[in-house]
């Protein structure tokens, strides 16, 4: 029997902390073939130093369609089903495998109770691919857990490998141990998460139908309203067929001249593509038919998408790595496009029963590989958006990643067998707050067009979202904390409804984290913070997932909701965005109590440092409430505001001057009305109440 030897390798072994990884080696004088390896397993949480009767689980998931989770264990209850299941590419929920009844995270889990908490996570992932598989019995109590690593290769003669890292670390501060974890894996591959754009596509209204002449309409339209989108994306449907990256006869004109009319008109040009599948009729196949990832069978392995069947990449074999760089760099420096949205590459390395050209190194290696290569072709000022690949291998390589599946405009769908397709997604984008210290975290498109009927047979193109749930739907873009995404038929939809882009652009950097993450009582979280970089203010955001119930917005603030290094013991004022209501001189551990929150609805409530300066208590415009550029400042007993506004609609704000100040009327709030696309530059003569 071939024998492999293995050595255990301890880098820490604190009592609140445990890492370590595996040298394994082959000895003999034959080729061994290795599958996966178990870092550590367990069937008893006491072992683990949890009770079982009161055991909480989070659940990443390695994929973006995986539904991440917080769950009870013992309890098969909504959310853990979410746990076991994952969504379909267009955002429909996909039931959950009842027969392995196998939860499966992969490089994040965490289990405990508020009394303590295990966090096991892998802190590398450049090398294997990752995870913890927790196994329930029907009544959803623990049966065993395992962490390992999948290697699926042949370890040649002599020849060693050192398998992932696994850290245990155990905590009663889950935040900041997620937060460690996620800044720990920057620090180490580095993030390219400082420029934050705006993005206008054209997906999630046109499809694959999308034409030229589609292109040229949205962009006059955003020239006509001053829409102030960073980028115009160009999605599927303008290309001959996946692996053949030239455009169809939907599109007349040199794709290099439409990047052209895209710069002109004062945007980022950006382009779809796909490049680790190919159909089969795309002419790379009849160039290199060795580069197809082919079965045991002798048969290409095929990936589905769109109703249509894809060959795939054999990204082990080097060759494809020259054939990604040479293509990005074509579309970038000759043909002009900056930004990159790539899509559906986890098909490269999803495949069952593959046979691969180079099966001595793993699946990631070859992913990271293939990603750099593209990098590389597109070069470093390029901006590089991965939409449904692999996450660790490509952190310091991409600058955004999807955090979910597919939107729609609608909040249920009547296609999937739960009803649901916004909570869904968003849940995505909430629990997988912590990537963005790796890159701008993408929470996919806003969409707030009204329209009840189907058309261009896609049903893209609905928009059946209230009014409350476009709220909901625009909040979720701002709590992303990433990217700011939105497509339209700009020649078609509403002012009323499409203004709700005022409130999202630009895009401000905030550090994102979910309020009680581990609350495993809601299926969807609730509460979640954004502290805002650079000022002291956080945002709030509460959500009402009811279908039917209003709930009060009724709560104490708490030490972990005021902006991030203020002060325990200062006070504070706290505004509703929606509500239009404001409370000052709140400290933490008082109750606040602002209205209501309609089913389907929610609001961003802000929370602002009282320190002599004037405050932002209410407005149309963007959801910060004083982030987004405005200037205000009190100099010698005068109100001093500056803003540009950038939008084709009117923003109002209301400051409140502050302690002891008040205008020359005798006023305590100054309204401050900005005219469409114009800058303002005024001031208010002030006076101290005491009149001195």
């Amino acid at each position: 029997m071939k024998r492999l030897s293995v050595k255990r390798v301890v880098l820490s072994d604190d009592y609140d902390k445990k890492e370590f990884y595996f040298d394994i080696s082959n000895p003999t004088d034959e080729d061994i073939y290795l599958s996966d390896f178990v870092l550590y397993e367990q069937d008893n949480l006491e072992n683990m130093g949890i009770d079982p009767s009161d055991c909480v689980m989070f659940r990443s998931g390695r994929h973006k369609n995986d539904m991440p989770s917080v769950f009870r264990l013992g309890l098969r209850s909504a959310a853990m089903e979410d746990a076991m299941g994952s969504m379909t590419e267009t955002g429909d929920k996909m039931e959950a495998d009842h027969q392995e009844r196998c939860i499966l995270s992969d490089h994040l889990t965490v289990l405990g109770n508020e009394k303590g908490y295990v966090v096991l996570s892998f802190p590398k992932g450049r090398n294997q691919m990752v995870e913890t598989a927790v196994y329930v019995d029907d009544s959803g109590r623990f049966v065993r857990l395992q962490s390992r690593v999948l290697f699926n290769i042949r370890l040649k003669p002599g020849q060693s490998v050192e398998t992932e890292w696994l850290c245990m670390r155990y905590t009663t501060d889950v935040l900041e141990a997620v937060d460690s974890f996620a800044r720990d894996k920057a620090l180490r591959y580095g993030t390219r998460n400082r420029a934050h754009p705006s993005v206008f596509c054209t997906w999630y209204y046109y499809g694959l139908t999308v034409t030229y002449e589609d292109v040229v309409t949205n962009l006059r339209e955003m020239e006509k309203r001053k829409l102030p989108f960073d980028v115009f994306q160009i999605d599927e449907g303008w290309e001959i067929t996946l692996g053949e990256w030239e455009p169809n006869a939907k599109f007349p004109v040199p794709m290099a001249d439409i990047a052209m009319q895209i710069r002109e008109a004062g945007y980022r040009p950006g382009i779809w593509t796909s490049p680790f599948v190919a159909h089969e009729t795309a002419s790379i196949w009849q160039e290199h038919p060795e580069w197809i990832l082919m079965d045991q069978n002798g048969n290409p392995c095929l990936f589905p998408m769109n109703d249509t069947v894809y060959q795939v990449f054999d990204i082990t074999n080097p060759a494809t790595w020259e054939y990604f760089r040479e293509l990005y760099h074509r579309l970038t420096f000759e043909w002009g496009y900056t930004y990159h949205k790539l899509d559906f590459t986890r098909a490269a390395v999803i495949m069952e029963n593959a046979v691969y050209f180079d099966d001595t190194i793993t699946l990631v290696e070859a992913y990271y590989e293939a990603v750099r290569a593209i990098r590389e072709g597109m070069g470093e000022d390029s901006y590089f958006l991965m939409c449904g690949g692999l996450y660790d291998p490509i952190i310091g390589l991409v600058d955004a990643q999807r955090t979910g599946s597919d939107v729609l405009s609608m909040w249920s769908s009547t296609i999937n067998k739960d009803g649901k397709t916004a909570p869904y997604t968003m849940k995505q984008s909430i629990l997988r707050y912590y990537m963005n210290a790796w890159w701008n975290n993408d929470p996919d498109a806003l969409m707030v067009r009204i329209n009840d009927r189907m058309e261009r047979n896609l049903r893209l193109t609905y928009g059946l979202l209230n009014e409350e749930e476009v709220k909901t739907s625009t909040i979720n873009q701002y709590m992303g904390g990433g990217i700011v995404c939105s497509t339209e038929p700009l020649d078609k939809i509403d002012d009323a409804r499409l203004s709700n882009l005022k409130r999202i652009i630009p895009v401000v950097p905030a550090r994102v984290s979910p309020l009680q993450l581990m609350n495993a009582e809601n299926r969807y979280p609730e509460n979640v913070k954004l502290d805002i970089m650079g000022h002291c203010s956080a945002s709030i955001i509460r959500i009402n997932w009811s279908d039917e119930e209003e709930i009060p917005l009724t709560f104490i603030l708490e030490k972990s909701m005021i902006p991030e290094g203020c002060e325990e013991s200062a006070r504070y004022t706290v505004c509703d965005y929606y509500g239009k209501v404001y409370k000052t001189d709140v400290q933490v551990g008082d109750k606040v109590t602002l209205g209501v929150l309609k089913p389907h609805g929610a609001t961003v409530i802000k929370i602002e440092k009282q320190s002599g300066q004037p405050i932002i208590v209410e407005s149309t415009g963007h959801y910060s409430m004083g982030a987004e550029g405005i200037d205000m400042s009190m100099k010698d007993e005068r109100l001093v505001v500056k803003y540009d506004n950038s939008f084709d609609w009117s923003i109002e704000y209301k400051i409140m001057l502050p302690a002891g100040y008040v205008t020359e009327e005798g006023a305590e709030i100054v309204t401050v009305q900005i005219p469409p696309l114009q800058r303002i530059e005024k001031e208010w003569r002030c006076k101290a109440e005491n009149g001195n």
